[in-house]
């Protein structure tokens, strides 16, 4: 009996702290969603934080809409296609790419298998300053280009992809090739059908991970244009006013947001499972 009370204390100290942590978590969300239905206004502060919103309104929205005109709606596109088409080129690019390292036998293939595993260790941060030189020397700084290009190919796809293709029968691909399919064939025809787990996993963790992207859109445009919905949204903080002055209203950011996160929250509430599948898919063994 004992024994049995103190997995039952185990369990419930364990729930407590996951509740603590999941109201934690979701706070700032909270807060985000509450604030976009009141007037914040310029002055934002802790007093001004209301777990129970009164008066709740969409005038943060409109007054969006007000600033932004159709620019918002640009935004959103420029958000879409910086997450959208990066994103399918990886699949596809990605895919072949491991697929190659993991079913296929060439001179070199342990050393660009443990190249692309090095590439993973080096902070981002630390090749922003040559990509950047490079959109520079290309000419495409403030183009769609320098938005989409850098994003077509990822090493981290690549090493997902390599570690999950290692798991499959190589049975199915040797029969295969003894029946005359070219490689490509094998990959379209049996690999992908195969793989919808990965494709699934790195396809949603990428669009996401695109579309809430903020310092490199922000550092290779300056035309209101080509802004994504991120760069836009913080665009508005400094905004001048009416009366002249400048001004940030926290209302209408908030509002900005949630339309913001609209987005990322469906895709994660339909396809919650596969992100669980990503934190183990890496992991299997090649």
């Amino acid at each position: 009996m004992k024994e049995g009370g103190n997995i039952s204390a185990s369990k419930g100290i364990l729930i407590i702290i996951v509740v603590l942590w999941a109201v934690l978590s979701l706070m700032p969300l909270y807060i985000m969603y509450t604030s976009s239905f009141t007037q914040v206004g310029v002055d934002f502060d802790v007093d001004d934080i209301s777990l129970i919103p009164k008066n709740t309104n969409f005038d943060n929205y409109r007054n969006l809409l007000d600033r932004t005109g159709i620019l918002i709606w640009i935004w959103l596109f420029n958000s879409f296609l910086v997450a959208a088409i990066p994103t399918i080129s990886k699949l596809f690019f990605d895919a072949l790419a491991g697929y190659a390292l993991a079913k296929m036998n060439f001179p070199g293939r342990r050393i660009i298998f443990w190249s692309i595993l090095t590439s993973l260790m080096v902070p981002q941060f630390v090749t922003l300053i040559p990509l950047y030189r490079m959109m520079f020397e290309f000419g495409w700084i403030d183009t769609y280009w320098a938005l989409l290009f850098p994003g077509l190919a990822s090493v981290s796809g690549v090493f997902l992809f390599k570690q999950f293709l290692s798991t499959l029968p190589s049975s199915l691909i040797e029969a295969a090739r003894a029946d005359g399919c070219s490689e490509f064939k094998i990959f379209w025809k049996i690999v992908m059908p195969l793989s919808k787990p990965a494709f699934a996993v790195m396809g949603i963790m990428s669009f996401v991970s695109s579309w809430n992207n903020y310092f490199w859109p922000y550092l290779v445009t300056n035309s209101r244009e080509l802004f994504t919905f991120q760069v836009g949204l913080v665009s508005l903080i400094g905004v001048e006013s009416a009366s002249g002055g400048q001004t940030a209203d926290y209302g209408v950011i908030m509002a900005g947001a949630v339309i913001a996160s609209i987005l990322p929250v469906i895709i994660f509430l339909l396809f919650q499972k596969y992100f669980v599948k990503g934190v183990t898919v890496g992991a299997l063994k090649g």
